[in-house]
């Protein structure tokens, strides 16, 4: 069958502009109808915003300190622009190429070299757009998350097509992780890599050995991908959490150090080793590392408050003997979030939060009293919604100052509106069972409220409280801890106010010794227990 190229759309990716003009030159010979070039990641993401491309040619080195090909093909998935049926190009070396495509979802289709060569460019496309073609009907079912139907179908399509069997397996794999069915990916990706070294099938491997709390087998398959030296995103981010989960938190910042030297400009990397680096005390690596997170987040999908409140707390702590050097640095990135993230009553209440804190630890009593005052009369202004999210934090700020007993009046006339609310009925509830002792009623109700308000922290953290101390009685007891582990992955810990941090930082460690307890040698746990909103 023919390809209709005068009806295909490309992207071309290129900060080399000699080479994007090569390469334009000769798609428009072989007769691709519609052709459009970036010299930028973030130009490329602004044109697939607008426009959906058939193909796309990226060039993976994109110059020092920017973005490069893979990380636009990272991006696009995560904002959901680039179709699974669309081509992927990354134009890159081929003694280079075998190490850029360990990831399972975010491997690029096929990769072209420089110089190009018309015959060449021409045949890679054709074949690749012929296998598209064959298995577009499989790719739009897995686009539109119809993934029980993307299983049934790709084990139709292999029968007719078993050439194209790793294909159309690798996308069931992901079509599994997705519906979280995690013994069957095991299952799948451990065929896949007995008969054949496959680096996206170890990372998928890897990823379902996790998830199932396999964490030593989970080290085995990721450790295989980043010991190849494959450059893969998930392979650092899923091992550097399975040892965070194993309490080995230093291994986990040594890996993440690892991972975002190869890939600086990644800020899922950075952020990730920012959290990290939180949670062992080591502020310059975790200032370090929000910087770049910001840097890099900055106008994509990627860009987050959490890296901007991280960034201010880590600057606080890691300077925490010469505040006042470092009060014009604070400001700016409290300015900085919220010119970022406009129209966010909640980001500029916490920005006001964390100035109350700065100013407290400065022992600045005047102007904490001023910031305070201006917090709290925001705080008045928001919703009710949003007071009742952010009572507790007011409440801890207010501590030991002439507005607390303001606040703790506020705080009873609230209590009426937060019953009233789904959430704070089931929180409620879940409270008044952990009190007395029900525990299965407190887990499910605080699960309730959680999956009704997922941001608030203090109701997070209540759920992982309980479901520890229901995993003392044994009862399914390991699906409880992986519940519990995966509520305290949605935490952004660094942007945590002290207390929050303290309550956190207890919590893991007594998950990670009960989690020892059922399946392993227990990790030894020392320090004092500052658990002080305990339920």
């Amino acid at each position: 069958m023919e390809i209709n190229y005068s009806g295909k759309s490309a992207l071309i990716v290129d900060s080399k502009l000699e080479d994007l003009g090569t390469l334009r030159q000769i798609l428009g010979r072989i007769g691709v109808g519609q052709i459009q070039v970036a010299s930028s990641v973030n130009m490329a993401l602004s044109l697939m915003r607008e426009f959906s491309y058939d193909l796309c040619f990226a060039a993976y080195d994109m110059g020092k300190g920017e973005k490069n090909g893979l990380q636009l093909l990272h991006e696009a998935n995560a904002e959901f622009i680039f179709p699974a049926s669309s081509a992927y190009f990354l134009v890159v070396d081929p003694k280079d190429a075998e190490l850029l495509f360990g990831s399972l979802e975010n491997s690029p289709d096929t990769y072209l070299s420089k110089p190009f060569d018309q015959a060449k460019i021409r045949q890679r496309v054709e074949k690749l757009l012929r296998i598209k073609d064959a298995i577009k009907p499989i790719e739009q079912l897995l686009d539109d998350e119809h993934f029980d139907e993307v299983i049934e179908k790709s084990e139709v399509l292999i029968k007719h097509y078993p050439g194209l069997s790793i294909v159309l397996q690798r996308i069931t794999g992901i079509a599994l992780i997705r519906m979280r069915r995690f013994s069957q990916a095991k299952t799948l990706f451990l065929t896949l890599t007995e008969k054949r070294a496959l680096p996206w099938a170890e990372v998928g491997k890897g990823i379902a050995y996790f998830n199932l709390g396999e964490y030593s087998q989970a080290l085995t398959s990721l450790n295989h991908v980043v010991n190849q030296q494959h450059i893969c995103v998930e392979a650092f981010t899923w091992l550097a959490r399975t040892h965070q989960v194993r309490g080995e938190l230093e291994l986990a910042v040594a890996l993440m150090r690892k991972a975002v030297m190869l890939q600086p400009t990644v800020p899922a990397l950075q952020g990730e080793l920012a959290e990290l680096a939180s949670q062992t005390a080591e502020w310059d690596i975790a200032k370090g590392a929000y910087q770049q997170a910001v840097r890099y987040a900055r106008y994509s999908v990627f860009q987050s408050p959490k890296y901007y409140f991280g960034l201010v707390r880590a600057l606080i702590q890691a300077n925490a003997q010469r505040l006042p050097e470092i009060e014009d640095d604070v400001i700016r990135v409290l300015e900085d979030v919220v010119l970022d993230h406009p129209d966010n009553q909640e980001v500029m209440f916490r920005a006001k939060l964390i100035n109350c804190d700065f100013y407290r630890l400065e022992s600045d009593t005047s102007r904490l009293q001023q910031m305070l005052q201006q917090t709290w009369n925001f705080f008045l202004r928001m919703d009710v919604d949003s007071q009742c999210k952010w009572l507790d934090v007011m409440v801890d700020t207010a501590q030991g100052t002439d507005l607390e007993d303001v606040v703790q009046k506020r705080r009873k006339e609230l209590s009426r509106s937060m019953i009233e609310k789904e959430w704070g009925k089931a929180n409620y509830s879940a409270m008044t069972s952990f009190r007395g002792g029900d525990l299965d009623k407190a887990f499910q109700m605080f699960g309730r409220a959680h999956e009704l308000l997922p941001s608030h922290t203090g109701i997070a953290l209540n759920l992982v409280q309980a479901g520890i101390e229901k995993a003392k009685r044994g009862e399914s007891a390991l699906w409880i801890l992986l519940s519990v582990r995966d509520v305290l992955s949605t935490i952004s810990f660094g942007a945590l106010p002290l207390k929050q941090q303290q309550r956190y930082q207890v919590l893991s460690a007594r998950f990670v010794e009960q989690y020892n307890q059922l399946v392993g040698p227990p990790v030894d746990a020392s320090g004092n227990d500052p658990l002080s909103q305990e339920l």
